[in-house]
């Protein structure tokens, strides 16, 4: 039996805001040093990427970069899902998945709506929509953010095209975030 390719997912899309006196140019290049610097964190998210570059600094292929956003992000055409990235997370929001999940949640906050709104632009909610237009019943809000079933999951696209925060993303680009 052949193996499924794995590739590294960044399940954060990066809509938080720096804290008040924070200057991301003056932050190590190390998110668990960020972690130790600043206990009460830089983000208005605390569930979001620190952008550090621990992950970029672990991948030996230069598949992750940090975009502009300050959030990690992941060349699928490079990733060979080693998941070194994925161990030097320290906040675990990079998750090996297979290669055919081109539908993810980019978001793991899990915070209740009303605070999670506040706190990210790009946050999961949990309104359910998602849920309400899976015609495999792969989607489900769990801990107040979106998580998929890989084994339902049919990358129909419904929730990507449905979610009215744009978190769920279609890693391919044929279904548009908002």
């Amino acid at each position: 039996m052949k193996r499924k390719k794995h590739i590294a997912v960044v399940h954060c899309a990066g809509g938080a805001r720096l804290n008040e006196g924070i200057d991301r140019a003056s932050l190590p290049k190390d998110c668990s040093q960020i972690m130790e610097q600043y206990p009460d964190g830089i983000l208005s998210c605390s569930y979001g990427c620190l952008g550090g570059g621990s992950c970029v600094a672990a991948c030996r292929l230069h598949a992750l970069s940090i975009n502009e956003k300050g959030v990690a992000e992941v060349d699928r055409g490079i990733c060979v899902g080693c998941g070194l990235c994925v161990k030097a997370c320290p906040k675990h929001l990079i998750r090996l998945e297979a290669l055919e999940g081109t539908i993810q949640p980019k978001c793991s906050n899990e915070q209740k709506a009303a605070e999670a709104g506040k706190a990210c632009t790009s946050s999961c909610i949990g309104c359910k929509i998602c849920e309400k237009y899976c015609p495999s019943d792969a989607i489900h809000v769990i801990g107040f953010h979106a998580v998929i079933d890989r084994e339902k999951c049919i990358a129909c696209g419904m929730c990507a095209t449905k979610c009215p925060r744009g978190v769920i993303h279609d890693a391919d680009g044929i279904f548009a975030a908002k």
